[in-house]
């Protein structure tokens, strides 16, 4: 099981916007289990608990683990697919006719960008668990000339310290995305 899943494709986002399919996958309470074992967990009738976990699996939210035959009967074990689930929000903003021409839309598709990269990065890499994951939120009272010095100096430092770090060279080295965001709010 991954720790993450990012959710891209609307089909995915529609089958857990479902509050009784969250309650279904809540229910597996990260263990494997058969339609009837979440049915009987649920207090729920068994066809329709087997429906929606047939519409999650369909959309890879859950995944078929096992399959077991007892007194001629097929059991079919699921677990979810991962323990975590985002919804990706740039599904929103989809529009392919967007101009890119005007600065909101530039900057926009950078944080889109990056956004992606970090979603990707916590799917495939599980960046959530490892000691070099930092983030760092602050929020604080600036004018707009001091948030705008402020990032210079971030940026300045930034290209400084990558520089200083060519010249000394320090060993085995991982690819890593450093973004600064400003905005008023």
């Amino acid at each position: 099981m991954k720790e993450v899943i990012v959710l891209h494709e609307l089909e995915q986002i529609k089958a857990v916007s479902n509050s009784y399919r969250i309650q279904v996958i809540k229910a597996f309470d990260g263990d494997l289990a058969t339609a009837k074992t979440i049915a009987d967990k649920m207090g729920e009738p068994h066809a329709k608990v087997n429906y929606h976990i047939k519409e999650l699996l369909n959309v890879g939210v859950l995944e078929l683990v096992e399959e077991k035959v007892r007194l001629g009967i097929v059991e079919k074990f699921y677990k979810p697919s991962a323990k975590i689930f985002i919804v990706d929000r740039n599904i929103l903003n989809r529009d392919e006719d967007c101009p890119g021409d005007s600065l909101d839309a530039s900057c926009m598709g950078i944080f889109e960008g990056v956004s992606k990269e970090f979603y990707k990065a916590i799917e495939n890499e599980n960046i959530l668990n490892d000691e070099t994951f930092l983030i760092k939120h602050k929020d604080c009272y600036l004018t707009k000339e001091e948030a705008g010095l402020l990032h210079e100096q971030v940026q300045r430092y930034i290209e400084n310290f990558i520089d200083q770090r060519n010249e000394n060279g320090y060993g085995e080295t991982r690819r890593y995305s450093i973004s600064t965001l400003a905005f008023p709010k």
